[in-house]
């Protein structure tokens, strides 16, 4: 399997520490967005809650039936200022004529009354209107109706806001917008009537929000995390960053070991048929021409090649040598479904797992090639790394037996069969293991051991197929010990099937009747 390169590892925990951090932002901005929304709408809650308030003390005044500015009706009037928090003033008007306000009382000389800047509801609205009392300036929305007007001071209408560092409050009409109070220019007009929008920076939020009517908007905004203590909050985000950081550094390592793991990648490609047949030649060691071959499973998926010990053990256990052995089956028959007859059908030896053999699946393999060309013989390869349970599958061995398929034993002498054993298979060939055959030719220890072999192979009337042939010496010694065929490298290693019937064509006297090699 692969290895992650310290590239790799760094970017996954770099991703970590980001995605984090696009968390701790996403869920802050959200908490933000919320707290934004509930001051702008408590702001405009309190002009409207002021407003209303500012008609009802219009409407009880009017309803006094005052003509002047007599002691009795500045009495009311300061009476209902003192009883109001968000009333500053209040002023009564003769013809248009302000005379008297609860701040200075009886004017010297009446003040002309302009223009308002809207009527609303029959009241006449001015928007960051200045009075003059006791020589201080106070800035608010004058409202008027019949012979009273009020002052409505924004000072004490955004007291309870002042948490956040920047505010704008407007009045809007039509296409004229009127600064009331706060910071200028943060209005973008953005929002629409009873719709707030949000505007969201790496550096602050902003809240636009205009009241039902659209007249009054509000805008707010906040330097972000900037109601928290900045070296707090500094070590909790590093903390929660190294955090996510190595666990994602965690979860891609095992996410990358998952896909790249052999299990899994087998899986798949027995799924989609990433293992592929291969043919490496059997030759008769006399004459050098090729008289049968036998199939080799070969993987390889989009991540690279896997050699057989990396791959075989692991369908085996992954239950999977049926599923792979009959697709290897499959493939092969069409390989060589035009393939002609010489004097004798050509040999394809197929391997099997013990298994398969034990659980009787390979009575499957039997079926698959009942129906199969007379130009083929085909041969069940048993290796023995895996025992088999004589005892237990007398049926399914007598089967094969009936089925004319022949039945060779793969790497003897490596693994678990014993001569009383074997005659129970009826076994056609024994394939002597390579590791006999290296340094044939130098009398080693091991490969001494050959020409029992070759008397064993005797008794059970069987063939012997040497196998990891890779000199000349080693073909010369073994045609001293009576062995006639063999595959190695010295001939060819394992080839895929184009390539496998260019060799064939060019060492045999077989032919192919479809148009590759005809």
């Amino acid at each position: 399997m692969q290895r992650m390169g310290s590239m790799t590892k760094y970017l996954a925990f770099l991703s970590g520490v980001l995605f984090s951090l696009m968390i701790i932002f996403f869920i802050y901005s959200y908490i933000l967005k919320s707290q934004l929304l509930e001051q702008g709408e408590n702001i405009l809650a309190d002009l409207v809650n002021t407003t209303e308030q500012g008609y009802s003390v219009l409407a009880s005044l009017n309803n006094k039936g005052f003509s002047n500015c007599s002691n009795e009706n500045l009495l009311a009037m300061r009476k209902s200022q003192f009883e109001s928090n968000d009333i500053k003033d209040i002023g009564f008007l003769n013809n248009d004529l302000l005379t008297c306000t609860t701040g200075i009382g009886l004017l010297a000389k009446p003040i002309k009354e302009t223009s308002p800047n809207l009527i609303l509801d029959g009241h006449k609205f001015w928007f960051n209107h200045k009075l003059i009392t006791f020589d201080r300036t106070l800035q608010g929305i004058v409202i008027r109706k019949d012979n009273y007007n009020i002052v409505a001071s924004f000072q004490g209408i955004l007291y309870e806001h002042r948490k956040f560092n920047e505010y704008e409050l407007l009045a809007v009409k039509g296409d004229e917008i009127t600064h009331l109070f706060g910071k200028p220019d943060l209005y973008q007009q953005k929002a629409k009537m009873g719709k707030p929008y949000f505007s969201t920076g790496l550096l602050s939020h902003s809240l636009e929000l205009c009241g039902p009517k659209g007249i009054i908007c509000v805008v707010i905004q906040q330097k972000n995390f900037s109601e928290f203590q900045v070296g707090p909050v500094l070590l909790i985000l590093m903390f929660i960053s190294l955090v996510s950081g190595v666990a994602t550094l965690h979860a891609y390592q095992w996410m990358y070991s998952y896909i790249y793991s052999t299990k899994r990648r087998i899986k798949l490609g027995l799924s989609f048929k990433g293992i592929k047949p291969h043919y490496q030649p059997i030759i008769e060691l006399k004459t050098g021409k090729v008289m049968g071959c036998e199939l080799l499973a070969r993987f390889e998926d989009h991540i690279g090649p896997l050699y057989p010990d990396q791959f075989i053990s692991v369908v085996s256990e992954l239950d999977m040598s049926w599923l792979m052995t009959e697709h290897l089956i499959l493939q092969a028959i069409d390989d060589f479904k035009e393939i002609k007859v010489i004097d004798k059908p050509f040999y394809l030896s197929i391997n099997v797992f013990p298994k398969d053999i034990n659980n009787g699946n390979i009575l499957k393999g039997v079926e698959l090639l009942k129906n199969i060309t007379p130009n083929l013989q085909i041969c069940f390869e048993v290796t023995e790394d895996e025992e088999l349970h004589y005892s237990k599958v007398g049926d399914t061995l007598e089967k094969l037996s009936k089925s004319h398929i022949k039945i060779s034993i793969d790497d003897f002498g490596t693994g678990y069969s014993n001569l009383s054993q074997l005659k129970l298979l009826d076994i056609d060939t024994l394939k002597v293991d390579k590791s006999f055959i290296d340094e044939v030719e130098t009398g080693s220890i091991r490969s001494t051991l050959i020409p029992n072999i070759v008397s064993i192979a005797e008794k059970l009337e069987a063939t012997i197929i040497a196998e990891g042939i890779e000199n000349r010496l080693q073909v010369d010694e073994l045609l001293k010990m009576d062995i006639e065929l063999g595959q190695g490298w010295y001939y060819a290693k394992a080839l895929p099937l184009n390539e496998f019937k260019e060799y064939l064509l060019s060492n045999s006297d077989y032919k192919f009747t479809d148009s590759i090699g005809s």
